[in-house]
């Protein structure tokens, strides 16, 4: 990046890292964000150093985006002068949806490891930001959190934001104590007809049960969704990933995984609650890993798993672990999949959404290819590549696609789409064609323009033309 002219960083005539300034920066709201061309801008971050602390260097990682800290080189922010301000300036498209987050180190933190010595780099680089990471208190958007709880800032397309729904039912913590796979965990559960139960509900299997259990405004947004008719009630199970070492183990085409699930944890969470246990009203949801466990266990029990919803799913890893399968001799995806439909050859075939982003390119190949080999052994497939990367604020954009019952039509709610945006797939669930003449983003996340500090938000159906949800205030 190259050093700015002195005058980008003026505002109204402060000095550069004077309490006035800083208080403009805030009031203007980061990152900065100015237009190149139609459809790219330029983005500016600024982070604030505090008088008492010395730093050495300031990082800054934008998921998707910047260069991976361990295969490449982390992303230094530039210090303007002897001040306190410490910037880096990027490009990105305008439909970018993304988290980012600050590292700022000390002294003691460095020298960063070789790149050479890639363990010991990667181990340095989470140590960091276990003990450093921190969001962007100038982000007007309240922070979101990751898979493991740490807060991240994100970067959002003009006008659009979160809307803040609260859960309207208890969620539920069981224990889950595995004898097949020696371990134990929490999983959630969270139940959507508390207006009307019901005697048996969809089940809905949400892998990284640890990021999406914290998720009140999702849990809110399943109840208000229900509650207006556009999913059917259900039961969303959210099973614990453990830790890192856990969730690389069990997740990649792990039989042992899916059977403990099956024969433990399924019927311990039946004793509680009423859950099917019909195929097509069974959806299994997850992201990278848990996108290639959830076709993974569909491909591999149809008569259980009925419906697979993968996002960013992680289809690199049966090529790269071949060993792991027998016979040992997967040389394509197409040999994964006959691999795991080779128990029955006239086996159900299971419904499955491939969704993927389009500027997380090394993924974008084998989903491709994957989409290819499902069509040609005439699964009912549907494939989407969204404006997003690897990113849990990306995936939680499209929840829409966790239908696993029977209503007509479907709504993607998609934080990228704008009102009387295009078609996202609606009526995937009943059948693979989209509804014609439906907008599949009919349910959209708008806001109105700013006054001060208050973003005055609203709920837009654009299948009515009508605001649906209250104004609310984000500090």
């Amino acid at each position: 990046m190259t050093a700015m002219p002195a005058q980008q960083f003026r505002f109204d005539g402060e000095t550069i890292g004077s309490e006035d300034w800083w208080r403009a920066l805030a009031h203007r709201g980061l990152p900065l964000k100015s237009d190149v061309t139609s459809s790219e801008q330029t983005l500016t971050f600024f982070w604030r150093q505090r008088a008492d602390t010395e730093i050495a260097k300031v990082f800054i990682e934008v998921n998707s985006h910047t260069p991976h800290p361990v295969r490449d080189t982390p992303t230094e922010m530039q210090r303007w002068g002897n001040t306190n301000v410490w910037y880096w300036q990027t490009r990105l498209q305008k439909d970018w949806c993304g988290s980012y987050f600050f590292l700022p180190a000390r002294p003691s933190d460095l020298p960063l490891p070789e790149k050479l010595e890639g363990s010991k780099r990667r181990n340095w680089w989470l140590d960091l930001i276990d003990r450093r990471a921190s969001a962007d208190p100038f982000n007007p958007i309240r922070p979101h959190n990751g898979a493991w709880g740490r807060p991240l800032s994100g970067i959002y397309p003009d006008g659009i934001q979160w809307l803040d729904l609260q859960p309207q039912s208890q969620l539920q913590t069981i224990a889950w104590h595995s004898e097949r796979l020696n371990n134990q965990r929490n999983v959630w559960l969270y139940r959507t007809d508390s207006k009307k139960p019901q005697k048996e509900l969809p089940l809905v299997l949400l892998l990284d049960g640890n990021y999406w259990h914290t998720q009140d405004n999702f849990l809110g947004e399943l109840d208000q969704r229900t509650e207006r008719g556009e999913i059917p009630p259900a039961a969303y199970l959210m099973i614990d990933a453990v830790d890192n070492e856990h969730r690389g183990n069990e997740l990649p085409c792990n039989n042992e995984f899916w059977l403990a699930l099956q024969q433990e944890l399924l019927p311990q969470v039946a004793q509680i609650t009423p859950i099917t246990n019909k195929p097509q009203q069974t959806l299994v949801a997850g992201q990278s890993f848990g996108g290639l466990a959830s076709v993974w266990a569909a491909l591999n029990w149809p008569e259980r798993f009925g419906k697979a919803f993968s996002q960013s799913g992680s289809f690199w890893w049966p090529l790269a672990n071949t060993a792991h399968f027998q016979p040992a001799l997967l040389d394509s995806l197409e040999g994964w999949v006959n691999t795991a439909i080779a128990k029955s050859a006239d086996m159900q075939r299971p419904r499955i959404l491939l969704e993927v982003g389009l500027y997380e390119p090394h993924m974008l190949k084998d989903n491709r290819a994957l989409r290819d080999v499902l069509k040609a052994r005439q699964f009912p497939i549907r494939y989407r590549e969204v404006p997003g990367g690897h990113d849990w604020l990306c995936w939680r954009r499209t929840p829409g696609g966790w239908n696993c019952g029977n209503t007509r039509h479907l709504r993607y709610p998609c934080l990228s789409e704008r009102i009387g945006g295009g078609s996202l797939g609606a009526g995937f669930w009943n059948r693979c064609e989209p509804v014609p003449g439906r907008c599949g983003a009919n349910i959209l996340f708008a806001t109105l323009p700013k006054t001060s500090t208050q973003h005055s938000t609203f709920y837009f159906d654009a299948s009515t033309s009508s605001q649906v949800f209250n104004p609310i205030s984000i500090s």
